[in-house]
Parts: structure tokens; sequence; C-alpha cells
């Protein structure tokens, strides 16, 4: 299955749990909708990963949350993309940390949450293009 099968796999679940009301799942498969939208794109445009991380953080695995936003940041830019619209790339965390609630906290994810995760799932898709 290729990365971009992945994406719309995900990103259909995400919604389809605002439906079933499974906000927890929701948020998480909204997020991986988003990291894998953004692993695929910075692979299609040839991004020397192992290079970034030599330079940024050694220390850290290719294709970690830790890294990945700074790595497609660069690879936008790269790219030509304006700095105002990678500035829009910040729900990204938002998006991370709400999953890390659902994943790992004793608290539940409530359906504006999951909303305001697919409204940043649409975003994270339409800057990174």
């Amino acid at each position: 299955m290729s990365y971009k099968d992945k994406v719309a796999e995900n990103k259909m679940v995400a919604e389809r749990c605002l439906v079933l009301k499974a906000y927890n799942a929701g948020v998480a498969r909204a997020y991986y909708s988003a990291f894998q939208h953004i692993k695929d794109y910075l692979i299609s445009k040839g991004f020397d990963y192992g290079n970034y991380l030599r330079r940024t953080n050694p220390d850290e695995k290719e294709y970690s949350h830790g890294t990945l936003q700074g790595a497609v940041t660069q690879c936008l830019m790269d790219n030509g993309k304006k700095p105002l619209d990678v500035y829009k790339l910040a729900v990204f965390n938002n998006m991370y940390k709400k999953r890390r609630k659902a994943d790992y906290e004793d608290k539940n994810i409530v359906e504006v949450e999951l909303k305001d995760s697919l409204n940043e799932l649409n975003t994270v898709m339409s800057v990174v293009a």
C-alpha cells in the first residue's frame, strides 16, 4: 500500500470516527494521516533526511515527530513555498499533542478536538502539496 493510500485510509477512518463518536481513535488517525502525508512529500521530493539529521539532530531517528516538522519546513522552503504558508504547519504540533493525549493520557478527547484535528489535517494537506 502506498503512502498516498495510507493517507487516504487514515483520513477516511478519522472522519468516520467523528460519526462513531470514537474521538480518541479519530484524533490518532488524523495525526497519522498528516504524518504519512508529510513523509510521502519528503520522499517524493528526494529530501535527504539522513543529511538533515546529521546537521540538526544526529541522535534522532528518521521520520520522528521531533524532526519531521523541521525537515518538511526546510523542504517546502527549498521548493518555493512562502514562509507565511509554511507557518501554517504549526497545526501539526497541535495534532501531535492531541494524539499523545488520546494515546497516552488518562483523559479523553472530545468532539471539538477531533473536529479541530480534521481541520488541521486539511491545513497540512493544503500546505504540503
